[in-house]
């Protein structure tokens, strides 16, 4: 999917994997569009070609971002063979004051440079942090993107720093923090599915549970259901397969033999609401703020999240 989007990131993560660039990637999308998945794909790749690879989830269980980081430096250097029972390079001794850190006391021009100086002693290397807008208090994201910006400025060729947020949190980071901003190579949208790719996408959820062979691969949907679950989706992954989940319940709860655009109609329709023991579909994020003369000081609040397609067992 998103196979433009997709090419981009390929070419960039070569010409960093060479040593022939540096980059500073932003990418965005609305939850369920594949930001997570895009970084977990550079890192399968940076291990695969031997770099040195820190990927981190900024969650809202993390108390102090900065402090997750450093750990999380650390740990992917154990895993590299770079802490040794000895002694360890004088750029992972430098990270390991960061995670001694406490609360969000430090300097970010200082803890930038120490995390660029380690990123150019392991390079080829990535950072990869996802979901960075679930930093929403202002004082912890203007610390942390200062940091981000002090790294920037320090990387060099076969440096890779790239990041995941929402639309909207990439347009409070360009508002309130330009001198970071300025510093991102390269932004990519991830676009909503085609009607196509909505196919593609559910055939291939659906071959894991196939039991019978030589059906059409995504059976039980029509082409006109897979439509009209992609419009309520509008295009959204993950909205798309509990979409898909809630329409399946109708047609069992209906005994339905195939679901078809009528079925999906009346399974999703707020007139006849959903099938019991359903889930409701997860609501979506909300859309960016409208462009105003001020922007506000705080990051925007982080939109409620669900899981994807029901779990088994």
């Amino acid at each position: 999917m998103n196979q433009a989007s997709d090419e981009a990131l390929r070419t960039i993560r070569e010409e960093v994997l060479d040593r022939e660039n540096r980059a500073v990637v932003a990418i965005t999308g609305p939850p369920g569009a594949g930001k997570t998945q895009r970084l977990r794909v550079a890192t399968a790749e940076a291990k695969e070609r031997g770099a040195f690879v820190v990927y981190f989830d900024v969650t809202t269980r993390s108390p102090w971002v900065m402090r997750g980081l450093a750990e999380a430096i650390q740990e992917a250097a154990r895993g590299a063979g770079f802490q040794k029972m000895l002694g360890s390079p004088a750029w992972l001794r430098a990270i390991g004051t960061l995670a001694r850190s406490k609360g969000g006391l430090y300097n970010p021009k200082e803890a930038g440079r120490r995390i660029g100086e380690a990123l150019n002693a392991t390079s080829p290397s990535f950072l990869l942090l996802n979901d960075v807008h679930n930093m929403t208090e202002a004082y912890e994201a203007d610390l942390f993107v200062k940091t981000l910006e002090e790294v920037s400025g320090v990387m060099k060729p076969g440096v890779l720093l790239m990041f995941s947020c929402y639309v909207g949190y990439l347009a409070w980071l360009t508002a309130n923090q330009p001198a970071f901003a300025a510093r991102i190579n390269r932004s990519i949208p991830l676009a909503g599915l085609s009607d196509d790719e909505a196919r593609l996408v559910l055939a291939k959820k659906l071959l894991a549970k196939r039991i019978v062979e030589e059906l059409e691969p995504t059976y039980p949907f029509d082409r006109e259901a897979v439509r009209e679950l992609n419009l309520a989706a509008k295009g959204n992954p993950r909205r798309l397969f509990e979409l898909a989940d809630v329409a399946l319940e109708r047609g069992v709860a209906t005994r339905a033999y195939q679901i078809d655009g009528e079925l999906v109609r009346a399974a999703l329709s707020p007139r006849d609401g959903i099938a019991p023991g359903s889930r409701a579909p997860e609501k979506e994020a909300p859309p960016p703020p409208p462009a105003e003369p001020e922007v506000a000081a705080t990051p925007p609040a982080r939109p409620a999240r669900r899981s994807l397609f029901k779990r088994s067992g």
